[in-house]
């Protein structure tokens, strides 16, 4: 296994007078929260209990302010032991009492689909947070950064980017968030390769480390917009052609003869175990 973190440390701005500094914790990303949270020694508020009731695993979301003198890349060091993604931290820099900081994050959390279909925000996934930013419209955009600041996560190419943020006296939010069918379409759209890449870390951890770890996510994205624009929208043909993609190497997406594969794949012409067969034939003893 890499030694390499993923959290790294950061040169943090100043805080601006009056601001305190959070973390926001994704149980959900991280192994063994409980010891996480012995390590970190800080007193912690939930957003929401995720526990399951045997103890087996804690997808609790946890808030907690840094000591006023604390350095920050010390915190980042005990969750990087813990964390099994990128999105498992982020910080927000807040004027805000942590039990307002810890309402108003609260207040964002419930959000309804087109068709009337309740479900949670999970701006609290820091992959997920800067494509939900980007889904909303100008107004829900205001409303939601209204907690603060500033808010920082780890891009898809794991380096440090802040999100400016405001904090007006009265929050002016009034939950739930009411999405609208290209925003939903836009969520999805820009979440999918997270969910291909905690699959292949499931199932095949050695496929995603042929290729640098900071081009993972576009690079999944790449390869699912070529497969959508040729057709292929169903999961298992999506997950095949991103497979082959990982096997390949970064000139797939330029390689003449995989694209005539994919074109044929797409359309019928050739299937999984013909193409498979070509691109790597098995070599007979002699």
């Amino acid at each position: 296994m890499s030694n390499k973190r993923t959290f790294s440390s950061n040169d943090w701005l100043d805080l601006e007078q009056n601001d305190k500094r959070y973390l926001l914790i994704d149980g959900a990303q991280c192994n063994d929260m409980r010891l996480l949270l012995e390590r970190l020694r800080l007193s912690v508020r939930m957003l929401f209990d995720g526990k399951l009731s045997d103890g087996s695993e804690d997808a609790s979301v946890y808030l907690t302010k840094l000591p006023a003198d604390a350095n920050a890349n010390r915190y980042l060091q005990f969750v990087d032991s813990s964390a099994r993604s990128p999105g498992a931290l982020t910080l927000i820099e807040s004027p805000l009492r942590t039990s307002d900081l810890l309402q108003r994050l609260q207040r964002r959390l419930d959000a309804v689909y087109p068709n009337g279909k309740p479900f949670l925000s999970r701006f609290y996934d820091g992959r997920v947070l800067p494509w939900w930013i980007q889904a909303m419209n100008a107004e829900q955009r205001q409303a939601f950064l209204a907690v603060g600041t500033r808010w920082w996560y780890l891009s898809h190419e794991l380096r440090w980017v802040s999100q400016k943020l405001h904090c007006p006296e009265m929050d002016p939010h009034d939950p739930p968030w009411l999405l609208e069918t290209d925003q939903r379409h836009a969520l999805i759209e820009s979440s999918y390769p997270y969910v291909l890449m905690d699959h292949f870390q499931l199932t095949d951890p050695g496929l995603l480390q042929r290729i640098p770890r900071a081009r993972w996510y576009a690079h999944i994205r790449e390869v699912v917009a070529m497969a959508s624009a040729l057709g292929m929208e169903d999961s298992q043909r999506v997950l095949m052609v991103v497979t082959w993609s990982l096997l390949a190497g970064e000139g797939f997406m330029t390689d003449s003869l995989w694209r005539a594969r994919l074109v044929d794949y797409a359309s019928g012409k050739r299937d999984a175990n013909v193409i498979i067969a070509e691109a790597w034939p098995v070599k007979e003893n002699p």
